[in-house]
C-alpha cells in the first residue's frame, strides 16, 4: 500500500497566485524552512483531536498521519523520499503517511538553502535531510513522554516502534493515534535524539514511489487541472531577437472571435487573453502585427511556434 497524496488548494487568490508565480522560475516551486527550534511559534500545538507539534506533522486520533509537504514533486521522486525521512524518524508505517501541500510561508516553509519557498536545484534531500529527521524525533520524544507520564515510568524506559510507543520493561504499548489528547503542555525538545543509521528501517530500502499510482490511473491533480472561477487564458507573441519591439498590432479580427476577451500590447509581446486556450490561440493566430527587430546587423527572426499568421518584421 502506498502513501496517500491529499494536495490541499485553498481558493485561490490573486497575491497566492502571483506569490506562486514568482517563486517558479527556472523549475523552481514551493519549498520549506525549518524554524529555529522544533515547534516555533507559529506551531499550533496540541488539541484534543490532533497533535501537531510543529509546522508540518499533523496526527489525528484515527492515526493518520499527515506530513505538510514541504518540496513539491517535479518527477524527481521527493514525496517519496521526504515522506520517507519524516516516517523513519517519527517511527510510523511509511504506507500510513499522508501528504498535503504547505501552504505560501516562507518563514515556515522557506527552503533552507535558498531562504525562500521554492524547490530546485535538486537539494530536497540535502535541505531536509536534518530539519525533518529533528522535526519527526522532536515529535517522537513528545509521545514518549506523553506515554511515559500516563504509565508514570521514566521516559528512559520506553521505545517506539511503528505507530507505538512501548514501555519495554513489561511490553505495555499504546499508539500514538491513543496519546493525542495526552500531549498539551509537552514541550519539544530542542535537540531530540535521532536514530542511528543502524536502526533505519525506511531509508536506504527500495519502497514504491508514493505518487505512481494516482499519475498512472489519470486521478492525480495537476497545476494545469485546477480551474478557479472566472480564470482566463493568455498566449503570447514575442519578438523573437534581443532588443526586438512591437510596432504597430492589428487586433481587428481578433477582437471579433468567440472568447477573446483582450488583446495588451507591451513595448516586448502581445498578449491575447481569452476564456480557454482555443480562443487564445485563434486570437494570437488573427492578429496582424509589426515587430520591430534590433538595429544589430545580425539580428534575424527565428521561426517560434504559434506565432501570428500577420507577423511582418521591420529593422
Amino acid at each position: 500500500m502506498n502513501a496517500q497524496i491529499h494536495d490541499h488548494l485553498p481558493d485561490p487568490t490573486r497575491r497566492a497566485a502571483l506569490q506562486g508565480v514568482a517563486a517558479a522560475g527556472t523549475a523552481f516551486l514551493f519549498g520549506f524552512r525549518f524554524p529555529s527550534s522544533i515547534a516555533g511559534p507559529e506551531a499550533k500545538g496540541s488539541s484534543p483531536r490532533r497533535f501537531e507539534p510543529n509546522a508540518f506533522i499533523r496526527i489525528d486520533q484515527l492515526g493518520t498521519v499527515t506530513l505538510v509537504m514541504p518540496q513539491t514533486e517535479m518527477g524527481q521522486g521527493i514525496y517519496t523520499a521526504v515522506a520517507m525521512i519524516l516516517a523513519e524518524e517519527l517511527d510510523v508505517p511509511f504506507e500510513g503517511i499522508v501528504l498535503e501541500a504547505a501552504p505560501p510561508n516562507d518563514k515556515l516553509y522557506g527552503n533552507p538553502t535558498f531562504g525562500i519557498q521554492v524547490t530546485g536545484n535538486s537539494n530536497s534531500v540535502r535541505a531536509f535531510w536534518m530539519p525533518l529527521r529533528k522535526a519527526g524525533a522532536g515529535a517522537r520524544a513528545m509521545l514518549i513522554e506523553a506515554a511515559a507520564r500516563g504509565w508514570k515510568v521514566d521516559t528512559a524506559a520506553c521505545h517506539t516502534e511503528p505507530g507505538e510507543v512501548i514501555h519495554t520493561a513489561t511490553g505495555r504499548r499504546i499508539a500514538y493515534k491513543a496519546l493525542v489528547g495526552s500531549t498539551a503542555g509537552i514541550a519539544p525538545p530542542k535537540e531530540p535524539p535521532l536514530k542511528s543509521v543502524e536502526a533505519f528501517r525506511l531509508i536506504g530500502q527500495p519502497l514504491k514511489r508514493v505518487d505512481t499510482p494516482e499519475k498512472v490511473n489519470g486521478k492525480l491533480a495537476y497545476g494545469i487541472d485546477v480551474m478557479p472561477p472566472n480564470v482566463k487564458f493568455a498566449t503570447l507573441a514575442i519578438c523573437p531577437v534581443f532588443g526586438g519591439r512591437v510596432g504597430r498590432v492589428d487586433e481587428g479580427a481578433a477582437v471579433k472571435l468567440w472568447g477573446v476577451r483582450q488583446v495588451v500590447v507591451l513595448d516586448e509581446f502581445v498578449a491575447v487573453v481569452a476564456d480557454n486556450m482555443w480562443a487564445a490561440t485563434q486570437g494570437l493566430k488573427a492578429l496582424s502585427i509589426d515587430l520591430k527587430m534590433s538595429t544589430h546587423p545580425t539580428a534575424r527572426p527565428l521561426t517560434l511556434p504559434h506565432v501570428p499568421t500577420g507577423l511582418s518584421y521591420t529593422h
